[in-house]
């Protein structure tokens, strides 16, 4: 329980909504696509914006592998890399802020130092979780075996009403902080091996959430709410009030 909670202080803590990678070239692949939470097998090539090689997994003849969206990797290549598909190769700029920052790694990357890869995406595993979109959502309040756990706070609930059938349990607060105690009302609740669908304002914590309890914690039939509440708005999806 203390290595989940540890992981939410630390994608709070280090989540950023900046965006700036640029794709400079791209050969598309036609394999499996990464996507957050993505765990991805990569070669390749990084460079300084004066072209000085300062890593290259081709030399070591071993590629690297991460998951997308937990903090493994810079931020540059959090974002860079979604959207490739298996067998694609891609060249992206990352400035500093989204690399090492201002304080650089020693001799081998200066501080302020915009970064240039060449990545090749050899292998995608798709996250253990499953994401389902807001008529599978539909399908699944008929049937029985699901709980459908919303885990808003009250200001957001109050806004947009609840799913029927669904049971509230909040597991972030307004600013964003995990709250230990969902770990304990979740045990509560469910039952391991229940299939379990985690609901959000807009599908993107619930997911970091769905991955925790699908990875850390090992548990099965997790599932998540892609889009969220607001996409369920967009297909006049009804809602009951609190």
């Amino acid at each position: 329980m203390k290595k989940l909670i540890i992981f939410f202080i630390i994608f709070f803590v280090f989540n950023s909504k900046a965006n700036e990678v640029q794709i400079l070239e791209e050969v598309f692949g036609d394999g499996l696509e990464v996507s957050n939470h993505s765990k991805v097998s990569v070669h390749y090539i990084g460079r300084l914006e004066d072209n000085k090689e300062f890593d290259n997994s081709y030399k070591r003849n071993q590629p690297f592998q991460f998951q997308i969206g937990v903090r493994q990797v810079i931020l540059g290549w959090e974002t860079g890399l979604l959207g490739m598909k298996e067998g694609g190769k891609r060249t992206i700029f990352i400035p500093y802020n989204l690399a090492y920052g201002d304080s650089g790694v020693g001799e081998l990357i200066p501080p302020k130092s915009n970064l240039i890869f060449e990545i090749e995406l050899i292998n995608v595993l798709p996250p253990k979780y499953k994401q389902i979109d807001s008529y599978q959502l539909k399908l699944a309040m008929s049937d029985n075996s699901f709980t459908i756990l919303d885990i808003r706070n009250s200001e957001e609930i109050n806004n947009s009403g609840i799913i029927p059938g669904s049971i509230l349990s909040t597991a972030f607060d307004a600013n964003g902080n995990f709250l230990p105690d969902f770990l304990n009302s979740y045990q509560e609740i469910i039952n391991p091996g229940d299939k379990v669908i985690f609901v959000s304002e807009e599908g993107i914590i619930s997911s970091v959430l769905a991955n925790g309890f699908s990875e850390q914690l090992n548990q099965i039939n997790i599932y998540n709410l892609k889009d969220g509440i607001k996409g369920s708005q967009k297909i006049n999806f009804e809602f009951e009030k609190n």
